[in-house]
């Protein structure tokens, strides 16, 4: 798309052949010797008029690749008459100067007015199509761009959309949570109410943190609590949240919560081994500890954090780190302020 077809070889080969003949034609029908073409018509005015095409081409090819690099001035309308004007002028030059010299060198005389005003106003033509066609072709290309980039953002626009659409649904909590309460709901009424109490809260506060760009870590520690509580009442999961935290901050929203259950799913858990997930903070962090005991099947990595990481780079140049020490993961996350 971004290169022009006159550029191409086959194009810059063949084309002038067929616009020598026309001109040859048009002269042959302005001058009323169009009876000339059953006599002769491979005579040296065609060979003529088909090498001034190339020469003519070929210039004009050349005007279009210079005027690429050549500084330009704000207005476009302003840069495409320049350089029209000067392509003209030029191919004018050119053309008056072949045919002079063809006309006293073969013919034996000078060209008259007329004929170097025919000769002239084809060949403008044909340079005219040229600018033309770079014209146009270079305002396809700018609305091509400009709609491949609309694209290029709706697209964004759309997975960002979904990216959250899945966090704040959650399917899979979701299902798990239905699947745990319909089990709780036959054995004991009690605890179903709590398991709704639980996950309607955890609900509520990610579709009441969803056009929020940052939050108390308050918040976030108090919701991430819920989710435990919640976790524990699915098959298999001893989980205790420890907060150790000795400072207020900003997260962003459901940052905590996100990492807490990928660190559920991607370590082994039992009934009878405890899980404990201690939050603490330092000066410009704040730390999830776990001891790391990954699953075979869906171990944890630190690409998993990269939708996070990504939303955390809006507010913070720190990046999220990892750190693993004796059979010790750490996820330090950079505590954010709002600057006024």
């Amino acid at each position: 798309m971004r290169k022009l077809f006159v550029h191409q070889p086959l194009f810059r080969l063949l084309s002038p052949v067929f616009s020598g003949v026309v001109v040859y034609l048009l002269i042959l029908l302005v001058n009323n010797n169009v009876a000339q073409l059953q006599e002769e018509f491979l005579g040296e005015e065609l060979y003529v008029c088909i090498g001034l095409s190339y020469v003519i081409q070929e210039f004009s090819r050349l005007l279009l690749v210079l005027y690429k690099r050549l500084p330009k001035v704000k207005n476009e309308v302003i840069n495409f008459i320049i350089q029209i004007v000067v392509s003209l002028f030029l191919c004018v030059v050119i053309v008056s100067v072949s045919i002079t010299i063809y006309y006293k060198n073969v013919l034996g005389f000078s060209p008259n007015t007329e004929e170097l005003w025919l000769f002239n106003s084809i060949f403008c033509a044909i340079t005219f199509i040229y600018i033309l066609l770079y014209i146009s072709h270079e305002y396809l290309f700018k609305i091509n761009t400009e709609r491949l980039k609309n694209e290029a953002l709706i697209k964004q626009s759309i997975e960002a959309d979904f990216q959250d659409f899945k966090q704040g649904i959650n399917p899979k909590l979701l299902f798990e949570s239905l699947e745990t309460l319909l089990i709780l709901i036959e054995q004991d009424k009690n605890k179903a109410d709590d398991f709704i109490d639980y996950l309607a809260t955890i609900y509520r506060y990610i579709l009441s943190s969803k056009n929020k760009q940052l939050i108390e870590i308050t918040d976030e520690i108090n919701t991430s609590k819920e989710l435990v509580k919640l976790f524990n009442y699915l098959p298999y999961r001893n989980i205790v949240l420890e907060n150790n935290l000795q400072s207020k901050f900003l997260v962003v929203p459901k940052s905590l919560l996100f990492i807490i259950e990928l660190i559920v799913r991607t370590t082994i858990t039992t009934s009878a081994l405890e899980l404990k997930i201690i939050v603490t903070d330092s000066d410009e962090f704040f730390k999830i500890e776990y001891s790391s005991n990954d699953k075979i099947t869906e171990p944890f990595k630190a690409s998993m954090l990269a939708e996070i990481e990504r939303v955390y780079t809006i507010y913070s140049d720190d990046l999220i780190q990892v750190e693993e020490e004796n059979n010790k993961r750490t996820i330090s996350l950079p505590k954010l302020t709002t600057k006024l």
